[in-house]
């Protein structure tokens, strides 16, 4: 029975190392702006919209593993509304929440597809985040250089491919 808890407990860590959320604090109803490269997503009365292709109900946006979407509630009213993954790993934004103002921020650490929707409004109100691996970096950018030889040669390096003319 030990094992048995021990296996249950280690798997739903797994399912939460996925992403890492927080709840940004609202101040006089005006949220404080997102950091550089966050995605946003506007949670409306009854949709949600990504602010960077407008696509609705299903929202679809990508990231790269460390990237941020930010949830924003904007003019619903009194409609209440929340963030609710549907799937591993589990995220939700916290109580349901009426009125403008409301942010939900999380980061996504893990390549994946995140499926979401509000909890209140099910398949009227979707979105789904695409997490990709962290891009490779290009190699650091060397100058080209001419070198001419004792044979008269002339050689160009570092311009994608080694020429050498003669």
């Amino acid at each position: 029975m030990q094992t048995m808890t021990r296996l249950a407990g280690g798997l739903l860590m797994v399912a939460l190392m996925g992403c890492q959320s927080s709840t940004a604090a609202v101040v006089g109803g005006i949220p404080s702006p997102p950091d550089p490269g966050t995605v946003l997503v506007t949670v409306g009365n009854n949709f949600f919209r990504s602010d960077r292709n407008r696509s609705v109900n299903a929202a679809v946006d990508t990231v790269a593993v460390g990237g941020k979407v930010r949830w924003e509630w904007i003019n619903t009213g009194s409609a209440p509304h929340n963030i609710a993954s549907l799937g591993s790993p589990n995220f939700v934004s916290g109580p349901v929440e009426t009125g403008s103002g409301n942010v939900y921020e999380l980061t996504f650490t893990t390549p994946g597809v995140y499926r979401y929707n509000c909890a209140i409004h099910g398949d009227l109100m979707t979105g789904t985040v695409v997490v990709t691996a962290s891009p490779t970096m290009p190699p650091p950018y060397m100058p080209p250089t001419m070198m001419v030889g004792p044979s008269a040669g002339l050689r160009i390096q570092n311009f994608s491919q080694f020429f050498y003319y003669r």
